[in-house]
């Protein structure tokens, strides 16, 4: 290999490292969201399915019936 093919590969070509570093990671699709938890001051329970615990040193409330209302206090 000529000297000018070395140095123009290694000027104009990243790395394959740097690369793949630069390149974001996605492991998700972005249109599938993940739903989580709401977070609030205060939480309460919204209805019968409802139940808190603790855990952490956090109070979460959990439903059975309704998903959305997930809540953890923060």
């Amino acid at each position: 290999m000529s000297l000018l093919t070395q140095i123009s590969r290694t000027t104009f070509l990243p790395s394959r490292v740097s690369f793949t570093m630069s390149q974001p990671l996605l492991l998700f699709n972005s249109f599938n969201f993940i739903r989580g938890m709401k977070v609030r001051s205060s939480v309460k329970k919204f209805c019968d399915g409802c139940y808190t615990v603790k855990r952490r040193g956090r109070i979460f409330v959990l439903c059975k019936k309704n998903k959305k209302h997930k809540q953890r206090q923060g």
